[in-house]
């Protein structure tokens, strides 16, 4: 694990690299082993009883840093020291949640002691003593303080009177991506290409409750997809009846071939155009598409339930046995013409 960013609490200067560092398990605070072992304690021990955690304590040190800086419109990061423009949710140069409009202290120890009761249960069921890292599980950084709302405020105003709070809660799966890149949508007018919904096209779009358009591109989906099978094997029987093996002989033998023939090999490969075309479509809007159907599905449930949260949850979130269904379909079409050879032979 990294710590160059840290300081010892004990010596206050930065960790460099082959330091030998050591982790409090009550609080998560690094420290140099010889400091460690000359105050014979953590550095913070005076706080454990209080349930201090040093993410957040660091959190809080980010949070208050706006007012540090000369520069009104400069942000110090408290890990690293960088300077950061104002309004930057995480700080340039290491990662570390900084801002106004990133995760306040508050929030930042209420999401942080929520993780550390859940790890405190699990331990406590597994009848086994851990030593919790404040850099989670495999090294993942942060992962005791885990922030569902990527260092967006969540009573933020997505737009349509919408707050990011409310998104979170409809989204529920993968909450901090789709988080930031809303506020990336309504903030600079910039989405991002979603490989997921590239790759399963109707099915993804599905599997996000978004019914309309989602049976309409599984709908042309498997349509082009049959339409391609279908075509595919009249190019087979053709090919089989010549013998092909490069590129030339392939344009040698079209040129050849009577009109309904190129046909057929045309409409195959427009199908497999279009079916890749729909699929970049589907990728390149899914994350806009899904922004505004959460937002007009939260603006239906906060106008007619007497317990929005609730439909929240019920109404939102994804559904995976549709999707599964959908795909399966269409592997079961793309691995026909394989399952109808094995017949024939």
């Amino acid at each position: 694990m990294d710590f160059k960013n840290y300081k010892c609490p004990v010596c206050d200067t930065f960790f460099k690299d082959g330091d030998d560092v050591v982790v409090c398990p009550e609080c998560g605070a690094p420290h140099h082993r010889e400091c460690y072992e000359k105050e014979n304690r953590c550095a913070f021990d005076d706080k454990h009883a209080e349930g201090f955690d040093f993410e957040a304590y660091t959190a809080e040190q980010a949070y208050e840093a706006q007012t540090d800086s000369e520069d009104p419109n400069l942000i110090i990061c408290p890990r690293c020291n960088a300077q950061n423009q104002k309004g930057m949710f995480y700080c340039g140069n290491c990662g570390f949640p900084i801002g106004a409009q990133a995760p306040n202290a508050q929030q930042f120890n209420q999401n942080g002691q929520a993780q550390q009761n859940y790890q405190n249960t699990q331990t406590q069921q597994n009848g086994q003593t851990q030593q919790n890292s404040p850099f989670g599980s495999f090294g993942v950084p942060f992962g005791a303080n885990f922030d569902p709302m990527a260092g967006v405020n969540p009573d933020e105003d997505m737009g349509d009177g919408v707050t990011a709070g409310e998104l979170s809660e409809y989204v529920q799966k993968n909450t901090p991506y789709f988080i930031r890149v809303f506020n990336n949508i309504k903030t600079i007018n910039s989405g991002r290409f979603n490989l997921c919904a590239f790759l399963l096209c109707g099915a993804y779009l599905l599997y996000r409750k978004m019914y309309k358009i989602g049976s309409i591109f599984t709908a042309l989906m498997i349509l082009l997809t049959t339409a391609e099978l279908y075509f595919s094997i009249s190019v087979a029987n053709i090919l089989t009846e010549n013998t092909v093996t490069t590129y030339a002989d392939f344009f040698n033998l079209f040129s050849g071939l009577g009109v309904e023939k190129q046909m057929t090999i045309m409409l195959m490969s427009l199908c497999s155009i279009l079916n890749l075309l729909i699929k970049i479509l589907t990728g390149a809007f899914a994350n806009r598409w899904y922004f505004k159907h959460c937002k007009t599905e939260i603006q239906k449930i906060k106008k007619s339930s007497d317990n929005p949260k609730k439909d929240y949850e019920t109404k939102g979130g994804v559904n995976l046995a549709i999707a599964v269904s959908v795909m399966a379909v269409v592997v079961a079409l793309n691995e026909l013409p394989t399952i109808l050879s094995m017949i024939n032979f």
